[in-house]
């Protein structure tokens, strides 16, 4: 073993008077955990600075600073490397985990995925049965977020059937609320229901509050797609109080989101853009450009139902900007079938067709069945207006074969009618 350095021996002996000065204190000057990383690291105590940056990192996502937690679990994974082989494994799974809740949030869902791999395998190689529940939960998640379902659902019961056989409930809650997520993607509204009513009855009467606000809001979801406004905005009503309660900023922006797509749903469009405008408030404030595209999209579609051209594509606009920054292919995909409609609602159909032409390209780069089968059906609906139906059947044609393997009856049965015609 080598001898430490003069240099090295005045870093550890820093290290360690702020951790002993520092650490049970009341009053810390701010940086200080900074300062600490540091000098372990100068020190080349490699997992001592480990395991603060990685401290670091998990309090600025608990703080909602994603920003910030990028940055320091980027420098946890360069730490990473300088570790020994046995020293790493212990880190590894912890750094693993805080990159893809980062990657999440900024909407980087294939680099996310890589890393929900990574601690997949990880977990398989130490035997950790609960680390592989959450593994699969994670890819399970993020394939859905990349709009690949089957693969979702898949992943999802895997770890759903772990938690199970493991009597691992919490990881059962959370398996049951996003299979039921994905269930309410395919039109599987009732095994999504079933889903979260099992969610429901697996929720002790108190002290579980942020998880029936999950239950109310995932009912609500379903409601929603179903055409049952009013009763989805009693629900989402119901879960705001909990989150505005709770102070989560995360949870108060995605509900005020729901609440104006409901407002949408049942034409009540400045009470929708006054709710979207409140999520697009808590996105900025938190620095979330993935929910700010979001919210313009949203905003977009609320100016082009209104008739405001002009303000539907400058929303619409700087989405495709973010997703772009993002590289969030699901999202531009999105927001390119939007500019698609602005284009063909203002008559420039040629634009139109551009449009939803580039975003098929992208849908079906990342297996977006649900995307692919919408943009089918709009470049049908703007073969229509150019008066070439014969052509506008094949896309809708196409389109209906999506939805019928989806099992999206709703969906189906309005092309099959258009195609009839």
């Amino acid at each position: 073993m080598e001898m430490e350095t003069e240099q090295q021996t005045f870093h550890k002996h820093t290290a360690e008077a702020l951790q002993k000065l520092y650490s049970d204190s009341e009053t810390r000057p701010e940086g200080w955990h900074g300062a600490l990383m540091w000098h372990w690291e100068q020190a080349e105590e490699y997992g001592e600075a480990m395991s603060v940056a990685l401290e670091i990192a998990q309090t600025h996502i608990e703080n909602l600073d994603f920003l910030e937690a990028r940055r320091w679990i980027d420098r946890s994974l360069t730490l990473l490397e300088k570790l020994e082989t046995a020293d790493r494994l212990t880190y590894e799974m912890r750094v693993y985990a805080i990159k893809v809740a980062v990657l999440e949030f900024e909407g980087q869902f294939r680099e996310a995925l890589g890393y929900a791999q990574l601690l997949l395998r990880l977990a398989e190689v130490e035997g950790n049965v609960e680390a592989q529940g959450r593994g699969y939960l994670t890819i399970g998640r993020v394939h859905r977020e990349l709009g690949q379902l089957a693969f979702a659902e898949a992943d999802l019961v895997r770890s759903l059937k772990l938690a199970e056989r493991h009597q691992m409930r919490e990881l059962e809650l959370e398996a049951r609320f996003h299979l039921a997520k994905v269930h309410q993607l395919q039109g599987r509204h009732l095994e999504a229901f079933q889903q979260l009513d099992l969610a429901h009855r697996g929720i002790s009467a108190s002290g579980e509050e942020h998880r029936l606000a999950r239950v109310c809001t995932g009912i609500g979801d379903i409601y929603r797609v179903l055409g049952s406004g009013e009763e989805a905005l009693q629900l989402y009503h119901r879960a705001l109080k909990v989150e505005i309660g709770s102070n989560n900023w995360l949870g108060q922006a995605m509900l005020y989101e729901k609440l104006g797509l409901s407002h949408i749903e049942l034409n009540e469009l400045y009470e929708a853009m006054e709710c979207i405008n409140e999520a697009l408030r808590l996105r900025v404030q938190m620095d979330d450009k993935l929910g700010q595209a979001r919210s313009h999209s949203i905003l977009g579609t609320i100016q082009g139902r209104l008739g405001n051209h002009g303000q539907a594509l400058e929303h619409f606009e700087g989405a495709r900007q973010i997703e772009v920054g993002l590289q969030n292919r699901r999202g531009l995909t999105i927001t390119l079938l939007n500019l698609g409609d602005v284009a063909r609602a203002t008559g420039s159909f040629e634009q139109a067709r551009s449009r939803y032409e580039e975003a098929l390209k992208l849908a079906r780069g990342i297996g977006d069945q649900v995307g692919i089968a919408r943009i089918y059906e709009r470049i049908g609906d703007v073969l229509v207006e150019e008066g070439n139906r014969e052509e506008a059947r094949e896309y809708w044609q196409q389109a209906l074969r999506i939805r019928d393997e989806m099992g999206h009856f709703d969906e189906a049965q309005s092309l099959r009618e258009r195609i009839a015609v």
